[in-house]
């Protein structure tokens, strides 16, 4: 039988996006112990994961080693196809940092603006700081020196600078630390409008209630290790929990630790 040629050519497989971030077997070490140990986790565009965990489960580090600030003892790291530390990777970043520190003299404007030149970013990304900065009420202290600030407002003033920039990829350590809860609600709806833009964003707390409201997927850390990760949902019905609290106790086998305090409690 011959075969027919000339005819329409075969359609073409689509190709899927690059995932803004993508870590593979990662272990960073500080002295004598691994802050974080065989950790993988994807962040998709379009959705926000959580990093939850304790203090010093190793959130922190695995933000820095996204930036580049660490170096990694082994894994990989892949942001939007480059090699996570170089230029082109840290130039697809946006990221909230724990503790703002520096620059005090500056005020809120000054520091959008250097952030803008440093970024070298388009005009656009002045609308959107000045639409945020009305979002968390902040536009009454623009000319206000960062060092007035308080802690949260502070913090704020980061996320502003991040969001605006747009970026593929978002990182927000300690996501509600020294907010009040009207704010957190305004950054609740930050990070889920960024999602819905397309940014991938990854969600470093210890803040389970709003890992809860916030994140489509989530990976529990304990000691640097993952110890259970997916949607909400299917961690909910894989722990047999209501809450993602629930889940936490089941997934660090604390649930022997929590009924040990009720009872010291009792005894009050």
């Amino acid at each position: 039988m011959r075969r027919e040629v000339g005819g329409p050519p075969a359609a073409a497989a689509p190709v899927r996006p690059v995932a803004p971030l993508v870590v593979r077997a990662l272990r960073v070490v500080y002295g004598p112990r691994a802050a974080v140990d065989g950790l993988d986790l994807t962040v998709e565009a379009g959705t926000v994961v959580g990093l939850v965990g304790p203090n010093g489960c190793g959130k922190t580090t695995t933000l820095h080693a996204v930036l580049g600030l660490v170096r990694p003892e082994a894994g990989t790291i892949d942001v939007q196809g480059f090699r996570g530390g170089t230029l082109a990777a840290r130039a697809r970043v946006a990221s909230v940092p724990d503790e703002p520190n520096g620059l005090d003299e500056l005020s809120v404007a000054e520091l959008l603006q250097l952030t803008a030149s440093l970024w070298r970013v388009e005009n656009d990304f002045a609308r959107r700081a000045e639409l945020l900065l009305g979002v968390f009420g902040l536009r009454e202290r623009a000319r206000s020196q960062l060092g007035s600030l308080s802690h949260g407002q502070r913090r704020l003033v980061g996320v502003v600078a991040a969001v605006a920039l747009d970026r593929p990829l978002l990182l927000v350590d300690e996501a509600t630390a020294a907010l009040d809860p009207e704010a957190v609600i305004a950054l609740r709806e930050v990070v889920r409008v960024a999602a819905e833009r397309g940014t991938g964003v990854l969600v470093a707390t210890q803040d389970l209630h709003f890992a809860e409201l916030v994140c489509d997927r989530v990976t529990l850390l304990s000691a640097g290790r993952a110890v259970a990760e997916g949607t909400i949902a299917e961690l909910r019905r894989r722990h047999a929990a209501a809450t993602l609290e629930g889940v936490f106790v089941a997934a660090l086998g604390a649930a022997g630790r929590l009924r040990e305090l009720r009872d010291a409690l009792d005894a009050l």
